[in-house]
């Protein structure tokens, strides 16, 4: 097992104890212990009792990460993106326990609802669903790409990703050209627009061959400028 694997698995035990104890085991000590209060709030918040509880939270926010870095590589349509989202630290252990733990499949590409025998639900989103979430995750890259602000968080909040990598390996995934989903999802002129920024980032592959820099740097080059205003462009006409 990989040392990130096993961090993942540890920081899962944690997350579980850290809901159970936010949202059971805080409001009984409040309720029941007179003292609780001070002894958080002792000398400013610099104290054993909130010293562990934010070391939790870091182990709780890596798991969060993981799970949705996971979810991006290999379970993107998945219906869990929307709970992963919206409840976060909640949901995160129970879809690791899903994936992880009890292998379900992972749900990487489209399922034809002809295709599907069981519960359409469990298995896949639709058709109809999946052509409007792979207009969404390009456009929503597309917005990436446009905003050297958005990229710079987006390697703040996920320290263990390589934001200015992540860029074109997601473009990758999301954008096949000439594919039938692709063309159901857009229409002609929005195609050529895509069409074009595929061909522009697929050159600046090719130049920096895999070496891409660390996004603090990449955003200064002038590979990254041109990426950005062309970023910046089509989504002026995509609306």
């Amino acid at each position: 097992m990989k040392l990130i694997e096993k961090i993942a698995y540890i920081s899962f035990w944690i997350n579980i104890f850290f809901v159970i104890f936010v949202y059971v085991g805080m409001p009984i000590l409040f309720i029941n212990v007179p003292d609780f209060f001070e002894t958080w709030t002792a000398n400013k918040g610099r104290n054993p009792l909130n010293t562990t509880f934010s070391i939790l939270s870091l182990a709780v926010f890596f798991h969060w990460g993981y799970c949705i870095w996971f979810l991006f590589k290999y379970d993107r349509y998945s219906k869990s993106i929307f709970p992963l989202f919206f409840l976060n630290a909640i949901y995160a252990p129970i879809y690791y326990y899903r994936v992880k733990i009890k292998k379900r499949p992972l749900r990487n590409k489209i399922i034809k609802p002809k295709e599907i025998e069981t519960d359409t639900e469990d298995q896949s989103i639709s058709e109809d669903e999946f052509i409007k979430l792979n207009r969404e995750n390009i456009i929503g890259l597309l917005k990436l790409w446009s905003s050297k602000e958005e990229q710079l968080e987006y390697q703040k909040s996920f320290p263990i990703a390589q934001v200015s990598s992540e860029l074109f390996e997601q473009w990758d995934d999301f954008y096949t050209a000439d594919s039938e989903v692709l063309s159901e999802a857009f229409n002609e002129h929005e195609l050529d627009l895509l069409n074009k920024f595929d061909s522009e980032l697929t050159d600046i592959g090719e130049k920096l061959k895999g070496e891409t820099p660390q996004i603090e740097e990449f955003i200064k080059t002038s590979e990254w400028q041109k990426m950005n205003l062309l970023a910046q462009k089509i989504l002026i006409d995509l609306k």
